[in-house]
Parts: C-alpha cells; sequence; structure tokens
C-alpha cells in the first residue's frame, strides 16, 4: 500500500516567498508538511508570508536568505538545516532569472551564463549538498519550466534556452540518481499571473491573457509539486509534465481566430453543479 501522507515531512521550496513559489509551499503545508522557502531579492517582507500561513491555519515556514546562483550559499543553508536536524523530502527548484531580451544584441554570453547560474544548475548544488550534509538525496526533485524551452516568447530568449537546458539536466539528473531511489521531473508550468511574468511580456498582454482566459491558477499549479512528492506518483521520473489546463493542444490559429478553442476548466462548484440530477 503506498503512503501518500506529507505529515511532517520537509519541503524546500526555492524562490519560495512569492507567485508560484509561495503558492506551492502553502499547497504542501495545506498536505501537513514542514516547509522552507528560500529568497534572495524582490521578495515580500518574510513577517508577511508567515502570517499568511498562520491565517490560513498552517504551520508557519522557516524563511532562509539563500542566493541559489552560488554554491557556498546553498552549502550553508544546508548546513544550517541539517543543524536543526531537517531532513529534505522533496526539493522544489522555482528560482529563474534573467533580463528581458529586446534585440540579438541582448544576446551576450556573460548573460547566459548569469541566466544558467540562476535557472539550472542550483538543482544540482542544492541536491548534492543535502546529500553530503544529510546522508541521504532528497526523494523528489521537482523544477518549475515552461514553454519557453520549446517555443520562441517575446523578451524571454535566454530564459527558455536556460529552462530548455534545465529540462535536458533533470533527464539525465533522473537517470543518475534512479539507484538511490530518487524520482526528478520537470513542471512545464502554464501562464500565470506574477510580478515577473509581467515584467517580461508586459501588463498588457498579461491583462490580454487574462481577458481570453489563458492563465492558470498557481495553487493548481503547486498541487501538481504535491502530487509528485506524494509516493502516488513514483512510477513517473525524468518527465516534463505540461501542466497547462490544456492550451497547449490549441494551435497559434485557433487562439488567434478563435475557433475551435474551448473555455477553461469550470471551477469545482461549477462542476458539481452541473452534475446534479
Amino acid at each position: 500500500m503506498i503512503n501518500s501522507s506529507l505529515q511532517g515531512k520537509w519541503i524546500v521550496v526555492t524562490g519560495g516567498t512569492r507567485g508560484l513559489g509561495k503558492a506551492i509551499g502553502m499547497a504542501f503545508a495545506h498536505a501537513g508538511a514542514n516547509v522552507v522557502l528560500t529568497y534572495r531579492w524582490g521578495s515580500v517582507p518574510p513577517e508577511e508570508v508567515r502570517e499568511e500561513f498562520r491565517c490560513a491555519g498552517f504551520i508557519e515556514p522557516k524563511i532562509v536568505e539563500c542566493d541559489v546562483s552560488d554554491a557556498e550559499s546553498i552549502e550553508q543553508t544546508i548546513q544550517d538545516l541539517a543543524r536543526q536536524q531537517i531532513q529534505v523530502h522533496a526539493l522544489i527548484s522555482n528560482v529563474a532569472f534573467s533580463k528581458p531580451i529586446q534585440s540579438i544584441d541582448g544576446y551576450k554570453l556573460n548573460s547566459l551564463h548569469l541566466s544558467m547560474k540562476y535557472s539550472v544548475f542550483p538543482v544540482v548544488e542544492w541536491v548534492k549538498m543535502v546529500h553530503r550534509h544529510m546522508g541521504c538525496y532528497p526523494r523528489y526533485v521537482t523544477a518549475i519550466s515552461s514553454d519557453g524551452a520549446t517555443l520562441s516568447l517575446p523578451g524571454y530568449d535566454l530564459v527558455g534556452i536556460s529552462k530548455a537546458a534545465l529540462e535536458s539536466m533533470c533527464r539525465y539528473l533522473a537517470v543518475r540518481l534512479k539507484p538511490a531511489g530518487v524520482r526528478v521531473n520537470v513542471i512545464s508550468a502554464g501562464y500565470f499571473d506574477s510580478a515577473s511574468a509581467r515584467e517580461v511580456f508586459g501588463d498588457a498582454l498579461m491583462e490580454l491573457a487574462k481577458a481570453k482566459g489563458l492563465l492558470v491558477d498557481p495553487a493548481d499549479l503547486a498541487n501538481v509539486c504535491v502530487a509528485l512528492s506524494s509516493g502516488l506518483l513514483d512510477v513517473i521520473t525524468g518527465q516534463v509534465i505540461v501542466a497547462d489546463e490544456g492550451w497547449s493542444l490549441f494551435s497559434p490559429f485557433s487562439l488567434v481566430t478563435g475557433a475551435g478553442v474551448t473555455e477553461g476548466f469550470p471551477r469545482e462548484k461549477e462542476t458539481d453543479e452541473c452534475c446534479q440530477p
């Protein structure tokens, strides 16, 4: 029988104090897990995050400043957690960084290297440091990607390149860590409203996407992370899981013209009403 309980397990979410990262942390807390949220810059005040968890009836998260582009910072964070007798059950890598690209002049090796440092290799550093200082690997490793890994999105060039590298690396990592019983997967998240998305795509484009119903609720994406770390999906590893309510199934022609495009999934209340005799 599969044990799907996350009660008392420790989960690390990088970039966890706002947006999707915070939603992921709250979803794990709702499942009974203990949560460590890391941040570097652009965070909301930690006390505001703790208060949000308290108001929801969840255990307060540990909030730790950590520069995920710096291996020494990651190691210091893991050492601090290890001293508190914390064993990381699951790692959710949610950090990405790059300046929006406006032209080919923005293609610079140092800019790509910076994006890779934040978006790709931290997954490896976290996994290695957890093993080094806690004695075993996290059982679950989940990285957050997007369709920018396979499609061209406005201003997203270097992030998209980094996301493609992230997806490839996680496939190799899944093979390397399979003998240790580690499941490594990637979630290709659908579009959702966030400060970083608005920085890349602009307010006008995000408002248009919202008006057309193309945006996904971060809470729904967070639940995918929880499911992958629950023990119920242990047959899945090394995969890129598209979580976008099926919007990627439509052709660009359909999305532009509206031909054959359905609305988003009905919410639970609406579904219940539809099922009434």
